[in-house]
């Protein structure tokens, strides 16, 4: 640089959509609430209604919140936009109609997942969809569970939180006899159904524990073990909300398994869930790092 130049002006990184594109990107939100209108206010509905999933509410808000944390870093990624999203379009496409015509919802509702990766790829490239790899694969925890499979994880749940909810209390020698997940109390009986089977707590702890360790555990082999950690964590500490339960329906009488008692305990299996989870990763964290790989959100 010559005496008396200014020095040029830094280039402000370039924007990720020009603006010809904006008019094309309005086009495109138009066509995707067309075909996906339904499939989203249909799961929408589901998260209103049913309480296994209304957690669902927050996972696109979380996910939203994760790319806008890496907006600069997208703003560096160049765009190149490649042929194979248009390929990923069209599977997605495929795999709506197919699902529609079987009234297959499973089928639907992943398809948003793909739509969604095509047309960041068709868009911006394959660079694009590495780095935004985690926000959309996170989104797969809004969808709910097929029925059959929810069922299949409810039946062994239930009984494993029974007996162990049972066992806990058989110190007190108090008069408790168990038939298969019927837990019969003199003046009362528990009948431990679906919804305290503790699959209702896993569905959320299963993502809380994704997104915690995402944020908080650099370490990609911690965080691995922290998400195989929910299920026991979440049978222990219903096992517990059965117990204390019990305890509460021979002080207070039938009433304890209802209400705000039975607000109170459900309370309690999160907590005891969180800070299970808080403090294996601590635990973890006791571990040489080299036994994992560093992966930094």
């Amino acid at each position: 640089m010559r005496a008396g130049e200014a020095a040029p002006a830094e280039r402000p990184p370039a924007s990720p959509l020009g603006r010809g594109d904006w008019a094309g990107l309005g086009a495109l939100v138009v066509a995707l609430a067309v075909l996906y209108g339904p499939v989203l206010t249909r799961l929408a509905a589901q998260w209103w209604t049913d309480e296994n999933y209304s957690y669902g509410f927050l996972v696109p808000l979380f996910c939203a919140w994760l790319v806008y944390q890496r907006r600069s870093r997208l703003r560096a990624i160049p765009r190149r936009p490649a042929g194979g999203g248009w390929a990923l379009t069209a599977l997605a496409v495929a795999m709506l109609l197919v699902g529609r015509l079987g009234s297959e919802l499973l089928l639907t509702r992943v398809s948003l997942l793909v739509m969604f990766a095509g047309l960041i790829v068709a868009l911006w490239g394959w660079q694009w969809l590495r780095a935004l790899a985690f926000p959309l694969a996170f989104l797969g925890f809004m969808i709910p569970w097929p029925t059959l499979i929810y069922n299949l994880a409810t039946v062994p749940l239930k009984a494993i939180a029974t007996r162990t909810g049972v066992s806990m209390v058989a110190w007190t020698r108090l008069p408790i006899l168990r038939e298969g997940n019927l837990i019969i109390l003199p003046g009362a009986v528990l009948d431990v159904v679906a919804a305290c089977s503790g699959i209702r707590s896993l569905l959320a702890l299963l993502a809380l524990a994704t997104g915690y360790g995402y944020l908080l555990e650099p370490v990609a082999w911690r965080r691995v073990v922290l998400v195989a950690a929910m299920p026991p964590l979440a049978v222990v500490s219903n096992a517990i909300r059965i117990a204390l339960t019990i305890l509460l329906t021979f002080r207070f009488g039938p009433g304890a398994s209802e209400g705000v008692w039975h607000m109170l305990t459900g309370m309690q299996v999160f907590i005891v869930a969180v800070l299970g989870l808080v403090l294996l990763q601590r635990g973890l964290r006791a571990w040489p790092a080299h036994v994992g790989v560093e992966r930094h959100a």
